[in-house]
């Protein structure tokens, strides 16, 4: 299984879906599943093979499940001054 980050902005989202459209297990990792991210995160769990994980990746205690099983990540991040530490 692939952990996606940033699963529902825009790169993440198509890459999720493309991932999904090739038979490929995916965990869509999204920072608030049931609020701002809601309507997207409720649209990717609806595809073939994909799980919503909620967690945040400047929070690395939100990671544990998130984490779990898998076997390949793909970091896509926006451009925050803080994104080489968080990554």
């Amino acid at each position: 299984m692939i952990l996606v980050t940033g699963a529902t902005g825009l790169n993440g989202a198509e890459l999720v879906r493309k991932l999904s459209a090739r038979g490929v297990a995916v965990r869509a990792l999204v920072r608030n599943a049931n609020g701002t991210n809601a309507a997207k995160s409720a649209e990717l769990s609806r595809l073939p093979g994909v799980q919503i994980a909620e967690g945040d990746m400047a929070r690395p205690d939100t990671l544990v499940s998130a984490l779990r099983g898998i076997d390949r990540a793909m970091l896509i991040s926006s451009s925050d001054p803080t994104m080489r530490e968080v990554q």
